[in-house]
């Protein structure tokens, strides 16, 4: 026979912690209306009192979890699927092992460069505290006139927080400085076409919806009545530029904030992948491959305004695309287009981020593109270092 134990107790008026052998919850609300957290989620319960009739329905995740993998809104996936696991993950390699042959020395000068920062930013708070205490003492003794009348505690004061003040600026200044310096030599055809991509990717992070896509999966689509045949995982993410920790050059990168890895940096002659300040790779553009796939899709929310309008289709259809009136709740759904842009490399690298306006995904892999090319050709010739 097995032993069980539970107790209830009232924490305020309405609120409750129940205590029992699978662990602590608490519950909050009135008689058939109230909610439960426990360990593995929020439930909601309803019932009508007296009757024995009630129902459960777990409505979220506890701590917050639930919200952070919530589906963004327009999500291209079926109704059918949406729950289902991907049957492909687009995921990359270790961020430490993706670096290029010959950019080992970099890499580590970059890890080392934000090692010493962190320690430099441990000093500085340690200075910045011993400033603070040395100012309030300051104004201790001015309030009780010792800083007036006792010259010799007036002069350690003073050269106390001189000495302080003099240590802090040094150490910024140090931080600033705990950085590899890079800029890569490039001719006017060079400058030009990189300058292009910039614009690009500048008109790229305007794009209404962005969406990192982390998985797809084959739809059954008779099973389903869906005119969708893949459904993608994906979730809200953007694009910006923004220096890199540990890496000062004259322009800030292109970067595409990536939800289930390394963030994307994309300099002019090589393409960083960053986890942390100890968890980065280095990638030679050249063994960078990026391309862009212009993907139809079934807008199930609200359709982003800057994508391209291609059609319509039925939310339940039929083999040929015409009406399931077995559903008497079908209706129209608008087919848009979206650009995929995919980043690849023989290391290990194999991210997708998905843009709601087809024409700037496409315009920017076009002129990155054009611009690999460029750069590479000049390295042959040996024209940039």
């Amino acid at each position: 026979m097995g032993w069980a134990f539970r107790r209830r107790v009232k924490v305020i008026p309405g609120v409750y912690l129940n205590i029992s052998k699978g662990g602590l919850s608490v519950n909050t609300g009135v008689k058939g209306a109230s909610l439960t957290f426990r360990s593995d989620g929020v439930y909601r319960n309803l019932g009508l009192p007296g009757t024995g009739l009630y129902s459960r329905e777990k409505v979220g995740s506890f701590g917050g979890q639930g919200s952070a993998r919530r589906k963004p809104e327009g999500h291209r996936a079926a109704p059918d699927t949406a729950a289902a696991p991907p049957d492909r993950t687009f995921i990359s390699a270790d961020p430490l092992e993706i670096t290029s042959e010959g950019l080992q020395g970099l890499q580590q000068a970059v890890i080392d460069a934000n090692r010493q920062r962190q320690e430099l930013q441990q000093d500085a708070e340690a200075v910045r505290q011993s400033l603070n205490l040395l100012n309030l003492g300051a104004l201790v003794a001015k309030v009780c006139l010792l800083y007036f009348l006792v010259a010799p505690l007036r002069r350690k004061l003073q050269l106390g927080l001189k000495a302080r003040t003099e240590a802090l600026k040094e150490v910024s200044q140090s931080i600033a400085n705990s950085s590899v310096s890079l800029a890569v030599a490039m001719d006017d055809d060079c400058r030009a076409a990189y300058g292009a991509c910039q614009a690009a990717f500048d008109r790229l992070c305007q794009c209404q919806c962005i969406w990192d896509v982390t998985g797809a999966s084959t739809v059954d689509q008779v099973r389903s009545r869906s005119a969708v045949s893949i459904s993608y995982e994906s979730y809200p993410t953007q694009c910006l530029r923004k220096a890199l920790p540990g890496i000062s050059s004259p322009e800030p990168p292109l970067v595409f904030l990536n939800r289930n890895g390394a963030d994307i940096y994309l300099y002019p002659g090589f393409f960083v992948m960053y986890e942390s300040p100890s968890r980065l790779g280095i990638l030679d553009i050249a063994e960078l491959d990026v391309a862009c796939k212009a993907e139809r899709s079934v807008a199930t929310g609200t359709t982003p305004s800057d994508s391209r309008r291609v059609g319509e289709v039925w939310e339940k259809s039929n083999k040929d695309g015409s009406r399931d009136k077995r559903f008497t709740d079908n209706r129209l759904l608008p087919l848009v287009e979206y650009g995929i842009i995919t980043f690849q490399s023989g290391s290990g690298i194999h991210e997708k981020v998905m843009f709601s306006n087809a024409d700037a995904a496409r315009t920017f892999v076009d002129l990155l593109v054009a611009f690999k090319a460029l750069v590479e050709g000049r390295n042959q010739k040996g024209v940039l270092s």
